[in-house]
């Protein structure tokens, strides 16, 4: 069995194929080595022709097979030849290619599992810089370093397995590898592969026209480039701030060269800037670039990385020099920038050691090889003795010299011995000297290139940081750092970086919980450019850091920022509109306001509080119904069973019940939005939908794949959950589709309640009427005219009824406890009161426990509240931890009384499942809905309280009275009447369907 495959593609009409075939003939690779896999594709018999008669000539002897390929490019007759492969290595060459005699063999040398061999130089391109020197002997580099080598014609050697999972993307003119590349180098599995350029540029011919170039067309030569951004941007690699560093690098390689045609382009940038805008790449709206930064200006830098130079040798006389920006460097690192170090003396810090590359300058060879040839084995004890005296002496030199010998003096001697130090040089990457040394070791080599210096570094750190903060300490300290180096030079910042930097890093640091560094850079940016900066980011910096906040405060900074939102809506800025919209809506729907609380203005003064909100251009243009770029495909079947597709929502649990219900009565998928993009797993204000959504209503709307297009082409379309899931299937959805929602507790909190477009909305469920009112209150008017029904949450009542413990009695129970929103320090002073009274009563707390270390600082609050209230040994005696349990109806035997002391709930399914158990309930009056008739509308009057006392005074009674076992009976015969999964899932089914 060969172990390589040679795919070749061939279009029909081609009759150049027989000087690739010859070629491979020649090759220095033994025949046995390798196979041939020739593909035909197009109309036309000159290939095959050729073909033939090739293996009956130079290629008889070689095991050829030729294939017919219904194929409509290169790139699927590629695919259909990697099908065919049977070998371990596959590499690809065109029908206009010849190969140089050695092509295969220096590949096949160099092949590796988990690396990618290049042999190919990079497309030729007149605005380039100067060839760089030949590879190194050994030449292993991630990807995202050589983004040339994963772009330019030639050939490479790949694993077999990665092209059958990974295959080639048609309709990207040319492009093909790089999109590959892309694709490829982005899986989580490959993570840590590596490209070989040991093979080097090889003498090969090539007909074929380079990618990159301008063609005769201009518009075509953009559209290809375009075609290529947005197939480098799709799946994982959608959301800007998830890409790979190997797609940011292939990215800002494209967009160099849309740059490059704006820059000739007959109709002028402005025409190239509008094709980009209609395109829709997601993260890059501009071809514009200033500084080191790359594109991307202004708030647009919220969205899209900087696509500039991905590439920073820095170079310094001292490693202190680095270690002092060494926080800056790794920053760059760990987002897609490769950064290599040469410097004279000194040892750098430990974390810059796992750059790129490193490398001390040497100014002794690293071996004496001439006393090294002359002590041969067996030698007299005097020259080993001498070997060793001189290797020591030369290992202490290598170390001692630089730091006594100014890098100025050395320089003679180290640019001769230092190899390594010039092929660092060699490559490619924008220059950073940080001292005054750094300048001679440039000079030594002869390097002319542009240097920039820690400012520039600093600046590029902030733009990276403005789109790519992943909120880690790490990058905390590393944004503080380029804010003081900023700071430091404060009328050159001025003059050339943008204010608006601190406010987009400072909101990200905010929104990761990094308090004290986004003070800093608030505290900086005055310092530098005067007092003022973004109304809402003072709120919430005030909110998070735990000061009181009165509501009018936070009202009057959204107004005044929604005011700028408008404005810059007016001005066509879309991305200054929906930074500011994304801070107004994280201002007014903070955690702390709503549901860190026990009362809500958005309960309890809707009108008021969301003012700001629908009195705004931005807001309303938020609710705004948009046309559908999707159509709804006809029927073809007569009386099939009804399509419904089920959108699960951020917290998918409670929607298989859904689609179980519905199995047997139609036919149902589900399309799990969170599965493929991490930002609809959660309920948070989220930048990139808000500014999806204004672009959808300013007639811009998102592009689903077909085979999402063909989900939402269901008759039914059921969403849980009114979160951004919502919001993104209204945009989307045809006309003619049903659009059901089923809302939760939390969605009246949330600004997604806002975003969606209610106009498509058919039914709307409710687990309660307090909800149902609330969320009314909020959309205000919105949801006339939509039909409303309440549907409680489907429980299964019997599967609780057990016989209960005689433990029980003297039992309190919670079940999913520990949430600020679950207050359980209420249900402590509960306890507190019935152990004074009688000390045989606990309390059995089902589920996991708090999370001392959680990032939410409210959630971090509440669990250190309760474990200050349980050092009380008088409580703690009390408490049982039970922990998650998959048999939590065994574990509901042990409880007799059933607490519920959230502050708000929707519906509460916890307590109806201790309820249906014959657990006696004990419900707070949920303070956030008391107002609009939450607890006492949804369950009977007796079974709540308003204050611990209260309930604990309900509990004796009862205890005492020996009325136990009625209470607890009567509780399972009204958990029966109002609750019954069975009755709320028949009602579901029939909404969804359409049947009521």
């Amino acid at each position: 069995m060969r172990d390589l495959t040679v795919v070749v593609s061939v279009p029909g009409s081609s009759d150049r194929v027989a000087a690739c075939l010859g070629s491979l003939a020649a090759q220095t690779l033994p025949a046995d080595r390798f196979e041939v896999v020739v593909v035909v594709h197009g109309p036309g018999d000159a290939a095959r022709d050729a073909v033939e008669r090739a293996c009956r000539g130079p290629l008889a002897g070689h095991e050829v097979e030729l294939v017919d390929a219904v194929a409509a490019s290169s790139a699927a007759a590629r695919n259909v030849g990697v099908s065919l492969a049977r070998a371990t290595w596959t590499t690809f060459v065109d029908a206009a290619q010849t190969l140089a005699p050695q092509h295969l063999e220096a590949l096949y040398a160099v092949r590796h599992p988990e690396r990618v061999a290049v042999a190919t130089a990079p497309a030729a391109d007149t605005r380039a810089a100067p060839v760089p020197a030949p590879a190194p002997a050994t030449a292993h580099v991630r990807p995202h370093l050589a983004a040339a080598a994963l772009r330019g014609r030639g050939s490479r050697l790949y694993p077999t397995r990665w092209l059958v999972d990974t295959p080639f993307v048609e309709g990207v003119c040319g492009a093909e590898d790089t999109v590959l590349h892309g694709h490829l180098f982005s899986r989580f599995d490959l993570q840590f592969a590596e490209l070989d350029l040991t093979p080097g540029p090889l003498a090969n011919g090539h007909d074929l026209p380079q990618p990159g170039h301008p063609d005769a067309d201009s518009d075509h030569a953009v559209r290809s480039r375009l075609a290529v951004l947005t197939a480098l941007t799709v799946g994982t690699q959608a959301d800007p701030a998830d890409r790979s560093a190997v797609t940011n690098a292939l990215v800002a390689a494209e967009v160099e060269d849309l740059r490059h045609l704006a820059t000739h382009h007959p109709r002028g940038r402005d025409h190239v800037e509008s094709m980009l805008r209609a395109a829709h790449v997601a993260g890059v709206t501009s071809v514009t670039t200033t500084g080191l930064g790359g594109a991307a200006e202004g708030f647009a830098l919220f969205h899209s990385p900087p696509s500039g130079p991905r590439a920073l040798v820095v170079v310094a006389g001292s490693a202190g020099s680095v270690n002092e920006h060494a926080r800056m460097l790794a920053f760059l690192a760990r987002n897609g920038h490769g950064i290599r170090v040469l410097h004279y003396r000194g040892r750098l810090q430990h974390q810059l050691r796992t750059l790129a590359e490193t490398h001390r300058v040497e100014l002794l060879p690293t071996s004496i090889g001439w006393i090294e040839s002359r002590v041969a084995a067996g030698a007299p004890r005097h020259r080993r003795v001498a070997l060793r005296v001189s290797q020591e002496g030369l290992r202490v030199g290598r170390r001692a010299l630089p730091e006594l010998l100014p890098a100025r003096l050395g320089a003679p001697v180290f640019a001769r011995v230092d190899t390594r130090a010039d092929a660092l040089l060699a490559e490619p990457g924008t220059r950073v000297v940080l001292d005054r040394a750094g300048t001679t070791l440039l000079r030594t080599w002869g390097d002319d290139s542009p240097t920039v210096g820690a400012h520039e570094v600093a600046a590029l750190v902030m733009r990276t940081a403005a789109s790519q903060l992943r909120g880690s300490l790490a990058d905390a300290h590393a944004v503080r750092r380029a804010s003081r180096v900023l700071r430091a030079e404060a009328a050159r910042t001025r003059a050339e970086v943008d204010p608006d930097l601190w406010t987009m890093v400072a909101y990200r640091l905010l929104r990761s919980q990094r308090l004290e560094a986004a003070t800093q850079l608030v505290e900086d940016r005055a310092a530098v450019f005067g007092p003022g900066g973004h109304p809402a980011l003072g709120a919430l910096r005030r909110l998070l850091t735990g000061t009181d906040v009165p509501t009018d405060v936070v009202v009057a900074a959204a107004v005044a920022t929604l005011r700028e939102a408008d404005d810059a809506l007016a001005a066509g800025d879309l991305e200054r509109t929906a930074f500011h919209t994304t801070t107004a809506l994280d201002l007014l729907f903070a955690r702390r306001l709503h549901t860190a609380e026990t009362r809500s203005a958005l309960v309890s003064e809707p009108d008021t509080f969301l003012a700001p909100l629908r009195d705004s251009e931005v807001g309303r243009l938020l609710g705004r119904r948009t046309p559908s770029p999707t159509t709804r495909a006809p029927r073809t079947l007569t009386g099939a069973r009804p399509r419904v597709t089920v959108v699960p929502g951020a917290y998918p649990k409670f929607a298989g019940a859904v689609v179980a219900g519905l199995e047997g009565h139609a036919d149902v998928e589900v399309l799990d939005l969170s599965a493929r993009q991490k930002r609809f797993a959660n309920t948070g204000v989220d930048p990139v939908t808000v500014r999806e959504r204004l672009l959808a209503a300013t007639g811009h709307p998102p592009t689903p794949d077909l085979a999402t297009a063909e989900a939402l082409s269901a008759d039914v379309v059921f969403v849980d959950w009114a979160d951004k899931g919502l919001t993104w299937v209204t945009q989307l959805v045809p006309e003619g589709t049903r659009v059901v929602v089923r809302l939760h507790g939390v969605d009246t909190l949330s600004a997604w309640l806002h975003t969606a477009e209610w106009d498509k909305v058919d039914d709307v469920v409710f687990p309660s009427d307090h909800l149902r009112r609330a969320a009314a209150a909020a959309l205000g008017g919105r949801l006339d005219g939509i039909r409303q029904h309440v549907v409680a949450n489907l429980v299964d009542v019997e599967r609780y009824v057990l016989p209960k413990s005689e433990a029980a009695r003297t039992t309190l129970g919670m079940v999913g406890w520990a949430q600020q929103v679950k207050d359980p320090l209420w249900t402590l002073e509960v306890l507190a009161a019935l152990r004074r009274h009688d000390p045989r009563w606990r309390l059995r707390l089902i589920g996991a426990d708090f999370a001392v270390d959680a990032a939410n600082p409210v959630e971090r609050e509440a669990a250190q509240a309760f474990h200050e209230r349980m050092a009380d040994p008088h409580v703690a005696d009390g408490v049982d931890f039970v922990g998650y349990t998959s048999r939590l109806p065994e574990h509901l035997r042990e409880i007799g009384w059933a607490v519920s002391s959230s502050r708000r709930e929707g519906f509460h399914i916890g307590l109806v499942e201790m309820a249906a158990s014959g657990a006696v309930p004990v419900v707070r009056d949920w303070p956030v809905y008391a107002g609009i008739g939450g607890a006492t509308g949804l369950f009977p009057p007796d079974w709540v309280s308003t204050t611990p006392a209260e309930a604990a005074e309900r509990i004796l009674r009862i205890s005492g009275s020996g009325t136990w076992d009625d209470a607890s009976g009567r509780t399972v015969d009204t958990v029966r009447d109002r609750f019954s999964g069975t009755d709320s899932a028949e009602r579901l089914r029939r909404i969804v369907l359409g049947e009521s």
